[in-house]
């Protein structure tokens, strides 16, 4: 099977065109990302319609050596006490560059623009770290919206390439 990828990237704070999102009881929250088991859950049940399978493999202690990194942020919404979503990112100080590693939200709750604003969520949060740009990739078995939505808030595609899968 042949699979698209897009690289994408936004440089500037300025660029953001921030979506908004009307869901009472939401908050997004950074996880102290003590519970490898919850976070490889949330990986596997939000990818699994997606392909997410590197980490699949991964045991509890190789989840909790990535949690463990400093630059790793961790962030989790939540609608009530029920989880909607989440997203990760990797600050790279020394590169002076964020990147956006997963983001994702559970199915019952697409169509409800929590997308768009989880992104613009991780982007403001990824531009605390002054970086000169944050950056993600996507591809064609992620949601349909994945695309649009980077490129609504901003994003511009900087690199494109088909990998067979």
């Amino acid at each position: 099977m042949n699979v698209q990828r897009y690289f994408l990237d936004i440089n500037s704070k300025m660029d953001l065109v921030p979506a908004e999102c009307g869901i009472a009881g939401l908050s997004i929250q950074e996880n102290d990302k003590s519970d490898p088991q919850y976070c490889k859950f949330l990986y596997q049940k939000i990818g699994e319609d997606f392909h997410w399978k590197d980490r699949l493999v991964w045991s509890i202690e190789q989840w909790g050596d990535y949690l463990s990194q400093k630059n790793l942020k961790f962030f989790i919404a939540k609608i009530g006490n029920d989880v909607a979503g989440f997203y990760e990112y990797l600050h790279h100080d020394e590169k002076k560059e964020v990147e956006l590693t997963y983001m994702g939200i559970f199915k019952e709750y697409f169509g409800k623009k929590l997308g768009g604003y989880l992104l613009t969520h991780a982007l403001r949060s990824g531009w605390s770290h002054k970086p000169n740009r944050i950056w993600v990739h996507t591809c064609t078995l992620d949601h349909p919206n994945a695309l649009r939505n980077y490129i609504a808030r901003g994003m511009s595609i900087f690199k494109k390439e088909n990998v067979k899968v």
